[in-house]
Formats: structure tokens, sequence, C-alpha cells
């Protein structure tokens, strides 16, 4: 049975980013689906290194507690649902902090004469849910598409992430209550896919 892991990023409960977390945990529970949720901003979760932590970098070890603890539920999971604003045209630094201090040399990937080589094959697929203020064909092709080619494309391949997949919901606050929810009921669909 897939076990699902949501990274969550968002610090405000009323976002849409909320629901679609709502959206995504309420289908996961109705077809009896289990997953775990990290919540990086109510976990407090520290996304920069300090000396100490860097330190141990080359071994892949950590000084974090919650770093320890997230490597957990990431080894548990075999689908991974990521849920994020696009904040200036990326995903927001408490993200990208995540990637850094978790995704760990030697536990995540292994340096190689061609560039990393991904440890993480377990987890068979990724869904990537954000939300933006500009329109979606704006960040392919106005803004060099970071997410699709840098986050999706790059990171979580090289990662060893095999089946990856971006959803965007551009233009966040036009189109309405119905736009929003026909949105919703699409992440549910691919919650569960």
């Amino acid at each position: 049975m897939t076990h699902t892991l949501i990274v969550y990023a968002h610090p405000w409960t009323g976002s849409l980013n909320h629901a679609v977390l709502k959206a995504v945990t309420s289908a996961l529970e109705a077809a009896g689906r289990p997953y775990d949720v990290i919540d990086l901003l109510a976990d407090g979760f520290d996304p920069r290194y300090d000396a100490a932590e860097l330190a141990l970098f080359r071994s892949g070890g950590t000084n974090d507690p919650l770093v320890t603890r997230y490597q957990g539920l990431v080894e548990r999971a075999t689908r991974l649902v990521v849920i994020a604003p696009v904040w200036w045209n990326d995903v927001p630094a408490v993200l990208k902090g995540f990637i850094d201090k978790v995704m760990k040399q030697q536990w995540a990937y292994v340096p190689t004469g061609r560039g990393v080589k991904g440890r993480l094959g377990h987890v068979e697929e990724a869904l990537v849910l954000t939300t933006s203020t500009s329109p979606t064909w704006y960040l392919h092709l106005a803004r060099g598409n970071a997410v699709r080619r840098t986050f999706v494309g790059a990171t979580l391949r090289q990662l060893g992430i095999r089946r990856r997949r971006w959803v965007n919901y551009g233009r966040v606050g036009s189109g309405g209550p119905e736009r929003v929810r026909r949105h919703l009921e699409r992440v549910a669909r691919l919650a569960v896919g």
C-alpha cells in the first residue's frame, strides 16, 4: 500500500494552500490511504545551516532533531506531495531549506563523477501542488519555469524520484469560488492517484 508524505510550506490557515492541504488529506482519509504531514512552519523548522550542522555535511549527519524526524518520515513514504506557494517565481525559502538540510549527502544521494545519484528511489512519485499570483503560462514562458525545471525536473529527479508532476493554480484571487472548487476537486483526485 502506498504511504504518502505531505510536505506543506505555507504559514496561513486561511490560504488556498491550506485548502489544498485539507482537500488532499480528506481525499487520502476517504480512500483509506495512510499519510503523514510535515508542516514546516508550524513545526518551527529552521531552514538555515549553522556552522555545527555544516561541519557534518560530508558524513550526512545532523544536529537538528527535526531533520532526523523528517528523514524517518521520508524513509517510510512511497509518494510525496508538496504543497507550497510560488513566491518570486520559485518555491519558498523554507521548502528550499528543507531540501538543503533534510536531503543529506550519503542519505538522500551520493556524489559521483557525473553529478549526484539519488537514493530515494522508494519514493515512486512526487506531486507538487503550488499556487501563484502570476498566471501559470507566465511562469512557464517569461520567468524560466523554475519550479518545473529546477525543483521538479532537477532536484526531485536527482534524489531518485522517477515520476514527478507539477500542478499550479495560477492567478490566485481571480475566477471566483467555482474555479477554486474545481481545483480542490482536481487535487483531491490527484492525491489518491
